[in-house]
């Protein structure tokens, strides 16, 4: 798989100029998006007011403000237009909550006639008239996008607004981000290419504010996790697992990042993710076809009681499980992610056959772990619904696991995805499927143009799974409900408010558009 990342990334660049990556244009000497950018909306030069959002290349009305007399206002605070258009305040009144007052109640800010809480309002974010860009929320009086998604194939990071899911234009970064994580505002991103660990301002995701070293070796940074005040990071391909500290601005213009500690898990081991019960790490280990896999189908478990000195303790073995092999043949569990609850530890485990091009060979399944005991017992996903279980997080008391599904790929097309089934979402609840989503493209597969979906990882905002598209660069999001996944963006119900968000751009030089991975702003 790595050397199809580093195929997708590399192309040739001309000797001069300025060179944008897909989707965005020349502007002034600089590489903007044109579909999403409020300066340059539509075109170079365009720009929407401070109350509207470009989108699709057109200014519009921002969330929580609507048209009154050729501008956009927010009716709850707008002191010429106080809980509808036209309905003007007295002289010296303010306007609040669309009601006129006398003055602003205790812990509002007054901007003008209007009262506002500095916290939250995008238009006066922390102080009066500190405009929020494009479709970034005020949380916490700093803006900030509230998920963000890597686009690998294309080098570039994405903000979305959740509840409007509205995205907010492309900013290159990196030249490989492979994880994301994020941190009181910041985004960090592991860039394969490089061995850094990129960060960027919630904000501002096309400036790099700063770097840290994930050593020289560095190959393939699979999972980052962030557990104030420290950073750890597993590597699947040098095998180590990786502990930064937050030692504040003197270290950098970000979180200000330094290693303060590293064990190495083993060799052929390939650690893939990283969850954190007590005082443990529990790592999955895929393991290596060139050691015939004896290193991996384990979890790993890493006592950080003292994290400047990590220690890997033992190993939980995966090869006892009932994997419900299709045809009684070979089939490994090669887990490739983990989450806790607050009794448990989950893993997902792909259920793969190594030696027919990892094709699935049983159902996407969990493996539960009390760490208690250290015994483990399968979880059955249902093949139907879920093939290659490949992601899980736990919402709330419920778990969402994301499965890859049995895709096929065309290695002489850039690896495009040519069929798949199986891929989407499953729901669990008390270590049932309670609910199931299938991953749509929104169009008849195998006819011209239609670009197939294939399920990656997801993030959780507001309620919602956030889940990104390895295949066609698409972000489907469904809410999670009590024993219900209910699409909000995508193709396969009729209810949905609208299609998938194509968050990473097509490339006409690329067949694949990889969303590789997406977080939640905290």
């Amino acid at each position: 798989m790595l050397c199809c990342l580093f195929a997708l990334v590399l192309t040739g660049c001309p000797d001069e100029g300025v060179v944008c990556t897909a989707g965005l244009s020349v502007c002034g000497g600089t590489c903007v998006d044109t579909r999403g950018d409020s300066a340059n909306c539509g075109a170079c030069g365009t720009t929407c007011s401070a109350s509207e959002v470009c989108q699709e290349g057109v200014c519009g009305c921002r969330a929580g403000t609507q048209a009154c007399g050729g501008a956009c206002v927010d009716t709850a605070t707008d002191v010429a237009h106080c809980g509808a258009c036209g309905t003007a305040c007295a002289s010296g009144q303010v306007c609040e909550s669309g009601t006129c007052r006398e003055g602003c109640s205790q812990g509002l800010l007054r901007c003008g006639g209007a009262c506002v809480d500095g916290a939250t309002d995008p238009l006066n974010c922390g102080a009066c008239g500190n405009t929020c860009p494009d479709v970034q929320s005020c949380r916490s009086s700093r803006c900030a996008y509230d998920v963000v998604t890597a686009c690998f194939t294309n080098g570039q990071l994405v903000g979305i607004q959740a509840e409007t899911d509205q995205l907010g234009p492309r900013r290159e970064f990196g030249a490989g981000v492979q994880s994301l994580a994020s941190w009181d505002g910041f985004v960090l991103a592991a860039d394969m290419t490089n061995g850094k660990l990129l960060q960027a301002a919630g904000g501002n995701l096309g400036t790099v504010v700063e770097e840290d070293s994930l050593g020289v070796t560095s190959g393939s940074p699979n999972d980052i996790l962030v557990d104030p005040p420290y950073v750890y990071v597993v590597d699947s391909v040098t095998n180590t697992l990786q502990v930064l500290m937050r030692e504040g601005p003197a270290q950098g213009n970000g979180l200000g990042l330094r290693t303060v500690g590293q064990v190495n898990l083993g060799a052929n081991t390939s650690p893939q993710a990283l969850a954190r019960f007590g005082d443990l790490l529990y790592i999955p280990l895929f393991g290596t076809a060139s050691s015939g896999f004896r290193n991996g189908n384990a979890v790993a478990r890493v006592d950080i009681s003292n994290p400047l000195s990590p220690r890997k303790v033992d190993t939980i073995p995966l090869t006892g499980l009932d994997l419900k092999p299709f045809d009684g043949g070979t089939v490994m569990p090669l887990p490739y992610s983990v989450t806790t609850t607050r009794s448990a530890v989950y893993v997902a485990l792909t259920n793969l056959n190594p030696f027919r091009d990892y094709r699935p060979n049983g159902p996407g399944m969990l493996a539960r772990i009390d760490p208690a005991t250290g015994e483990v017992r399968a979880i059955d996903l249902g093949a139907e619904r879920c093939l290659n279980a490949g992601y899980v997080e736990a919402v709330g008391d419920q778990l969402v696991v994301a499965c890859i599904g049995e895709a096929l790929y065309d290695p002489a097309n850039g690896y495009i995805a040519t069929s798949v089934r199986a891929t989407g979402l499953v729901l669990v609840k008390d270590d049932l499927p309670v609910a199931s989503y299938a991953v749509s493209p929104g169009c008849e597969p195998g006819t011209p143009g239609c670009m197939l979906s294939v399920a990656s990882r997801f993030a959780v905002a507001q309620g919602a799974v956030y889940l990104a598209d390895t295949n066609a660069g698409r972000v489907f999001v469904v809410e999670v409900e009590d024993g219900r996944l209910v699409e909000r963006r995508g193709y396969s119900t009729p209810s949905a408010k609208g299609p998938a968000l194509q968050a990473c751009p097509l490339d006409p030089r690329r067949p694949v558009s990889n969303a590789i991975d997406v977080t939640a702003l905290r």
